[in-house]
């Protein structure tokens, strides 16, 4: 009975969902609440575990010094409650330990993407071997061309950031429209991985579906 039970609840969640492609549904806003609510819930219940349980653990000593790595913890998610109020000055306080998350994940993408990605492809023509070899010219020519194309693609966004200005060069226009086209198929290739794998997604869930029904009636017949 157990086991009926839930797959039938998996079959009606999963047609819930899948209505989308139908329209905009009461089923599958239900369906759609239900997964943020159940997905909200579990990251909560972890963060609590294994984050701020441990964390707030009293220190074991008379040291005042030891108290301060549990106090700032404590003071900045004291203050990102305050967005919760009412009122608009306490909810600007709020913004302070907001702006510190931001700000230092925004950092440690920026240091990422500059070390882990920017950074080696811009030294990797000047480390690369220049011997006469198909697989070392294809190579390098690859890093030159990603390198000019972002390149195109930051002069393309700063001449969007110059609004109204007209006095840009034939030179950097013709950059700039190739950053456009540029980011245009990036956006279309990453457009056709996603529905790819939605469609990928589709079919394994059809089939999973198939296969516990099947073991169902099977195992009851």
């Amino acid at each position: 009975m157990a086991e009926l039970l839930g797959t039938l609840t998996a079959t009606v969640i999963t047609l819930a969902i899948f209505s989308r492609v139908w329209r905009s549904n009461a089923a599958f806003r239900a369906a759609q609440y239900l997964l943020l609510g159940t997905l909200a819930g579990y990251v909560a219940a972890i963060t609590l575990k294994t984050v701020l349980l441990p964390g707030f653990a009293l220190p074991q000593t008379s040291d005042p010094l030891a108290w301060i790595p549990w106090f700032i913890p404590l003071l900045l998610i004291a203050l990102l409650a305050l967005r919760f109020s009412g009122t608009a000055a306490i909810r600007s306080v709020g913004l302070l330990p907001l702006g510190l998350l931001l700000g230092s994940g925004g950092a440690l993408v920026l240091a990422g993407a500059l070390r882990g990605t920017l950074i080696p492809q811009l030294l990797a023509p000047l480390t690369m071997s220049y011997l006469p070899l198909a697989s070392s010219t294809a190579d390098t020519l690859t890093v030159v061309a990603a390198t000019l194309t972002s390149i195109a693609v930051l002069v393309y966004f700063q001449q969007r950031s110059q609004t109204g200005n007209t006095g840009s060069s034939l030179f950097l226009s013709i950059i700039g429209k190739y950053g456009f086209w540029a980011l245009m198929i990036a956006f279309g290739a990453l457009l056709a991985t996603t529905a790819g794998a939605r469609i990928t997604l589709f079919i394994d869930r059809i089939q999973y579906l198939i296969h516990i029904w099947s073991q169902l009636l099977s195992g009851g017949s």
